[in-house]
């Protein structure tokens, strides 16, 4: 589940050393990547209908969200049920109210998210039509991650959260991210790694990664 703005593709590179019998599938919302043409915007109950399109949904599944996708993550996790072994949560700490920002903040604050997180080239704010497509972007998934957590309450998994977030991340509050625990009945850990927002793509933490995702398969071989 990737981050505000972004597709699934990147993430490739973070997940490519599984095992081969891992199969991997993200997620990829209205006006990115494949779906780039699309208006953006989705809700969270279309959100959680793209699981009917997974051919088999009873196969063991991790969900893996960084940002925005670790708050929808939660989501999709809590609807697989049984057949969900774990979430890994990835740069963002639990929220359970509105953050201090909204699809009807300025401009300025919106792209003000981008330079916290460090990874918006400044050649795509000086072209215009780019500009224009983050900002669309952003401000829909802004109304989706604020549905989210409004309706993240209550919502309880029994499986385990690993949570994963990097040091300087300027985004997160890091004494928040114990705060997971209270989304599950099992436990959570909490890691937290050299880097930014973006830690998660530093060669340096992938393996990191790789063995919380391992981690989580490992207790389905166990039983």
């Amino acid at each position: 589940m990737p981050h505000s703005g972004g597709g699934p593709n990147r993430y490739l590179r973070l997940v490519g050393d599984l095992p081969d019998d891992v199969e991997i599938r993200g997620l990829t919302l209205p006006g990115r990547e494949r779906r780039r043409t699309e208006p953006p915007g989705a809700t969270l109950d279309e959100v959680l209908s793209s699981l009917a399109t997974i051919p088999s949904p009873e196969v063991p599944t991790l969900i893996l969200g960084h940002s925005l996708g670790a708050t929808i993550g939660l989501h999709l996790a809590h609807a697989l049920g049984e057949h969900c072994v774990g979430l890994i949560a990835s740069g963002q700490e639990p929220r359970d109210g509105a953050g201090w920002l909204s699809e009807h903040s300025s401009d300025e604050d919106v792209l003000r998210l981008l330079e916290l997180g460090g990874d918006m080239p400044s050649v795509f704010m000086a072209d215009t039509g780019w500009r224009t497509a983050i900002l669309d972007n952003l401000r829909a998934d802004l109304r989706l991650g604020a549905e989210s957590v409004e309706r993240s309450r209550g919502v309880r998994l029994d499986v385990p959260i690993t949570v994963l977030c990097g040091c300087e991340d300027r985004l997160i509050d890091q004494e928040a991210l114990a705060g997971w625990s209270a989304y599950s009945a099992a436990e959570c850990e909490v890691h937290v790694l050299s880097g930014g927002h973006f830690a998660l793509f530093d060669p340096v933490n992938r393996p990191r990664y790789v063995e919380a995702i391992e981690r989580h398969f490992s207790v389905i071989h166990a039983r």
